[in-house]
């Protein structure tokens, strides 16, 4: 039983991450792409879409929907399989590394690996910069400038994946700010585990 009930989840987000969903620009930009992400996926779990995986699949192409125009071009989860390996699993965008490897301790094997050691949301600024940094671009043909990456915790608090994006645009500590709040709360209000992605090794034939 998650420990939120998910149709609490519009309100949660909400009330945390009012700033990064003041609208300030009468155009709209980050914060009603925002709002509108928030919308989407609390309207699908107030009306009863409390399994992970359905929801998990849908997510990548809402997340792009709502912030394709701000550059963020590929997003997706890429899931532990080992102390060593992630790989790759649902996603929107082009293709990118299928599976990562570590090749030792924080700040050595790139965000991704990060953001599990740390248990915790981390953003890149400009991406190149990071320690480790593991660039896909020549699988996807994107540019990346920027990226955020957020853990994705089982019921017991561990992290189990990560969300990860690559974006072709400056991001803001607003757009930071509400990922780590939204996938935060979305991990309270649902139980999810390594089962609930679908990556190569489990995808049906």
């Amino acid at each position: 039983m998650p420990a939120i009930q998910p149709s609490l989840f519009r309100s949660i987000v909400a009330l945390n991450a009012k700033p990064e969903l003041k609208q300030v620009d009468p155009s709209g930009g980050r914060p009603a792409a925002r709002t509108s992400l928030l919308n989407g996926v609390a309207a699908l779990l107030e009306a009863g879409e409390s399994n992970a995986g359905s929801l998990l699949a849908a997510l990548p192409g809402m997340i792009a929907a709502a912030m394709e125009a701000h550059g963020w071009l590929w997003n997706g989860f890429y899931v532990l399989a080992s102390d060593d390996k992630l790989h790759v699993a649902q996603s929107h965008g082009p293709p990118v590394c299928a599976t990562l490897e570590s090749s030792g301790g924080p700040l050595s094997s790139g965000m991704c690996f990060d953001g599990i050691a740390l248990n915790q949301t981390l953003a890149a600024y400009a991406a190149k910069d990071w320690p480790g940094y593991v660039s896909c671009d020549a699988s996807s043909g994107l540019s990346t400038v920027a990226g955020i990456v957020c853990p994705l915790r089982d019921p017991r608090g561990k992290p189990i994946a990560v969300w990860d994006m690559d974006s072709t645009q400056s991001i803001e500590a607003g757009d930071v700010r509400f990922m780590d709040i939204f996938f935060g709360t979305l991990a309270r209000c649902m139980d999810i585990e390594s089962t609930s992605f679908e990556t190569a090794d489990t995808r049906r034939p």
